[in-house]
């Protein structure tokens, strides 16, 4: 079944000296594109977590929030002076630059930035006990954010069969139209040729150029494509394996080419009609699919 792109996991994990939280949250985006906010005591992690996550995830605009906190800590809570010097002189220059004065309190947006505040001596922790650490919990993480994309996934599947059992039922309409079709082409021409022409025909000659015409708008092998794409979709939503998202996005583009061919060869009011709402059904489809793993 397919996955959605949208999810949200959450993983707790502690060890003797830490406790970490994990956060993950993520929404539909054309690649893997991650976005972090940890404590810059796991820095050195970065490029280790963004190839787990993207290895995993396969695709959509992530967000990564990680928060650890000291346990037993004797020490009590400190600010990192450096780091706070360096905020507050890049918020006077940003300030400078774009010509926003600075909040009334901008102590309290320094405070709330990554590193301004330290709770216990986290960096005197091996970092072979914080990778293992954040590693465990941020594939936790990621399985919870997995089943609920899977949840999503289901909700999103319901849709699209709703979606392509209308358009196949739509298609089913069509047929009784045809012959009646052909019937008023047939009609309208002859007509056309008493009236507008007021000389004897090679009736013969023109019975051929109606059958040519009236091949043209021989509609037989566009239903024939459009219920096969139609099948194909319904069994890609069935495929076990994520990242169905891209391949269903083509076959609707395969869906929309014949839908737009059938109206343009319908040549009457009623088929034209079943081809609009044939095309509101794909519009929905083509919208929701963006969301699809």
């Amino acid at each position: 079944m397919i996955h959605s792109m949208t999810g949200f996991g959450k993983s707790e994990a502690e060890s003797e000296h830490l406790k970490i939280t994990v956060e993950l949250r993520s929404v539909n985006s054309k690649q893997a594109d991650v976005y972090f906010r940890i404590p810059n005591e796991l820095r050195f992690l970065e490029m280790i977590l963004r190839k787990e996550i993207a290895t995993t995830l396969l695709r959509g605009k992530i967000d990564l929030f990680v928060r650890l906190e000291m346990l037993h800590a004797d020490d009590e809570v400190k600010l990192d002076e450096e780091v706070l010097r360096h905020y507050w002189t890049e918020l006077q220059r940003v300030s400078e630059v774009v010509g926003v004065p600075l909040a009334k309190d901008p102590m309290q947006t320094i405070l709330q930035l990554p590193g301004a505040i330290v709770t216990g001596e986290i960096a005197e922790i091996p970092e072979e006990e914080l990778e293992e650490l954040t590693l465990s919990t941020l594939r936790e993480a990621m399985n919870n954010l997995q089943s609920f994309r899977a949840q999503e996934g289901e909700a999103l599947a319901v849709g699209f069969m709703e979606n392509i059992g209308n358009i196949r039922s739509l298609l089913e309409q069509v047929a009784p139209y045809e012959e009646e079709r052909i019937t008023d082409v047939r009609q309208r021409l002859e007509e056309g040729m008493q009236k507008y022409l007021q000389v004897d025909y090679d009736r013969s000659r023109l019975e051929q150029e109606m059958i040519y015409y009236i091949e043209k708008l021989d509609i037989n092998e566009e239903k024939s494509r459009l219920s096969n794409h139609l099948k194909y979709f319904e069994e890609t939503l069935k495929q076990s394996e994520p990242g169905q998202g891209r391949k269903l996005g083509f076959i609707a583009q395969e869906i929309g080419r014949e839908v737009n061919t059938l109206g343009s060869k319908s040549n009457h009011a009623e088929m034209q009609k079943l081809v609009v709402k044939m095309k509101d059904e794909l519009e929905q489809i083509k919208e929701q699919v963006l969301n699809v793993l």
